[in-house]
């Protein structure tokens, strides 16, 4: 089992767009959804579930079905695209709109064998997979988290914010430093909380904080983890991931 962030874009042109919802990577065929296999997708409380049908299904009878609970089919296939050759499917449908979800909305996606679970993420939250940073002398990896976005600014982390990381099992905490302080000011306290202090920074225009080692480690963040970034204004609060908290 694994869970995966994703995002309802929008397919075709202005006026006449539709939603979209794509999983794509080699992680899809490990859950069972091989290319040509056909899926189901229907709406249910809260978000939508796709499940991985039966080769042998009476593919008519299974359309008629699927479109009476408001849900659709589509095929797995294999992707030749210049971002991305992997296994993937697309709905377009407008049972999404129909479900509840609107174009941009976050979700996230519980993904089993033969089945997907999709809910929307609410509130001030977003969601980050755990990535790995690699040590150039040893070669070993170590977590790495990278907090993105347009939003970072407006909460009070704009480009070249002091940030103090702190640490403690299960979570880590982001504090955005006041811009007039002394730096000597910001390093004591940083000290005195056993904090490291990095700086707000930008990459392909995009504002960012980024770190790796020991506050991810003291956190017990494990490369490929999923964890909920809580955010406030000069506040971010990063804990592993509830599947209870967003109604899988």
């Amino acid at each position: 089992m694994i869970f995966q962030a994703l995002r309802i874009q929008k397919n075709g042109y202005t006026g006449n767009s539709r939603p979209r919802l794509q999983f794509c990577g080699e992680w899809i065929t490990e859950m069972g959804f091989v290319p040509g296999a056909l899926v189901q997708a229907l709406p249910e409380p809260g978000g939508f579930v796709f499940n991985l049908c039966n080769e042998n299904v009476n593919y008519s009878g299974l359309y008629n079905s699927t479109k009476e609970m408001g849900g659709g089919l589509i095929r797995v296939y294999c992707a030749d695209a210049k971002l991305h050759k992997s296994p993937t499917f697309v709905t377009t449908g407008r049972y999404i709109l129909d479900g509840g979800l609107c174009f941009g909305d976050a979700l996230v996606a519980k993904c089993e064998y033969g089945r997907i679970r999709v809910r929307k993420v609410n509130g001030d939250v977003c969601l980050i997979k755990v990535g790995r940073d690699k040590d150039e002398r040893t070669g070993a990896f170590s977590p790495k988290i990278w907090v993105w976005g347009g939003w970072l600014p407006a909460m009070g982390f704009p480009l070249d914010t002091l940030v103090a990381v702190g640490s403690e099992p299960g979570c880590i905490t982001l504090t955005a430093q006041d811009r007039g302080a002394p730096y000597s000011e910001a390093v004591r306290r940083a000290r005195q909380d056993k904090a490291r202090l990095i700086k707000v920074g930008a990459k392909n225009g995009v504002v960012n904080i980024n770190f790796s080692g020991s506050p991810a480690v003291r956190a017990g963040f494990a490369i490929g983890d999923m964890v909920t970034a809580d955010y406030g204004y000069g506040l971010i609060k990063l804990q592993k991931f509830d599947e209870g908290r967003f109604g899988f």
